[in-house]
């Protein structure tokens, strides 16, 4: 059972704030409030890695959109994790 989903900074707000229409224009800026959301929630972990287990094919999910999770599938599958883009090694990797 997902008993994490009811600590969720995201719990109780519109689920379309995290489907952004697109990467661009409008849609970017709705995904960067999304991972604003994300960014401070208490279960960002589990939600990124439950993300990454299931395959979501959508959507913002622990702070990574489709792309990112799509690189992450890659570096996994390379067993490298790349750079932290905060210079955090470490801190917030799955």
């Amino acid at each position: 059972m997902l008993t994490w989903l009811d600590n969720a900074g995201c719990r109780g707000l519109d689920t379309e704030l995290f489907f952004p229409a697109g990467p661009k224009g409008p849609g970017r800026r709705q995904a960067d409030e999304a991972k604003a959301v994300c960014k401070t929630c208490p279960v960002r972990r589990q939600c990124r890695s439950w993300a990454l287990a299931t395959a979501q094919e959508y959507g913002i999910w622990g702070g990574m959109d489709e792309e990112e999770r799509v690189l992450a599938h890659r570096r996994r599958r390379l067993g490298t994790r790349g750079n932290d883009p905060a210079g955090k090694k470490g801190t917030d990797a799955v």
